[in-house]
């Protein structure tokens, strides 16, 4: 009897290794997704940074303070902030192992702040997960569908570089006072502690004059509802609304003075199927 059950669990073991490999991935399982069994192609949310120490972390430079966050597990995980030689924040935000949670937000070296970003750890795994777990009959998030048809579209909207789209052309640090020295030397462009992430909730961008430059929601990794981009300041500036992160139905496009100049509708593809511009006579 033992021999029998013996050849069977051999034989399913087999089936599944089996499976494993005709799928042209290698799966695994890393202690940040918690047993969860990824793809290899699927984010991996290890840092390059060294992260042995637990409990609170913090860094200093001409004896002030450059950074202070919180290890464990070897994780980021807790309140992180960081300041620029002057005192003033550099930026701040909570992590969940690795992961960026809540309201996130940075500054320049002169106090104005520049950005807001929302995030949700628990989400990002979610969609993680459905996107693996993929049933099209009960699926919740938007990009697990992209994912079935297109795997990298679906997985950028989870990068950094997607939330802060010059965070890439930074150089890559071997440590976190390395990245926080980068950041408050005004060298390259702003990069979070963080590598991947899920929008969720309020966005905004800033201009260095503290006028908006951007500003609206996103609703599990993309954006939805109303929103508003501004080229420069005291430019020209439009409104509309997204779904699933395209644009949709009507924008309209407005001069500085706020005077309507386009009207521009999208179909429901985030394509443009007409536009008009809006004559406007100039009195002498």
């Amino acid at each position: 009897m033992k021999r029998k059950v013996t050849a069977i669990v051999s034989m399913l073991m087999g089936i599944l290794a089996f499976s494993q490999k005709s799928d042209g991935y290698s799966h695994h399982t890393t202690a940040q997704t918690k047993g969860i069994t990824v793809f290899s192609k699927f984010p991996q949310l290890h840092l390059p940074y060294k992260l042995s120490v637990q409990g609170v972390v913090d860094e200093s430079l001409n004896n002030k303070l450059l950074y202070s966050t919180t290890v464990k597990n070897m994780q980021l995980s807790g309140k992180w902030q960081s300041w620029y030689q002057n005192g003033l924040n550099c930026d701040s935000g909570t992590l969940v192992k690795n992961l960026p949670d809540g309201e996130w937000k940075y500054w320049n070296e002169l106090g104005q702040l520049m950005g807001i970003r929302s995030y949700s750890a628990n989400k990002f795994h979610q969609v993680l997960d459905e996107m693996q777990r993929y049933n099209p009959k009960r699926n919740f998030y938007y990009l697990s569908s992209l994912f079935q048809h297109n795997r990298q579209a679906a997985l950028q909207y989870l990068h950094v570089d997607y939330s802060f789209p010059k965070a890439g052309t930074s150089n890559n640090h071997n440590s976190l006072k390395e990245l926080v020295m980068a950041n408050i030397s005004g060298i390259h462009f702003y990069k979070p502690v963080f590598d991947h992430c899920l929008q969720h909730g309020l966005y905004m961008n800033f201009f260095a004059d503290g006028s908006v430059k951007d500003s609206g929601y996103y609703k599990n990794g993309l954006r939805f509802g109303k929103w508003v981009h501004r080229n420069t300041v005291g430019g020209t500036w439009q409104q509309g609304a997204y779904h699933n992160g395209d644009k949709i139905k009507e924008w309209k496009l407005y001069n500085q003075e706020d005077k309507l100049l386009e009207l521009i509708f999208y179909n429901n593809n985030g394509k443009i199927s007409w536009r008009k511009k809006i004559n406007r006579q100039v009195s002498l």
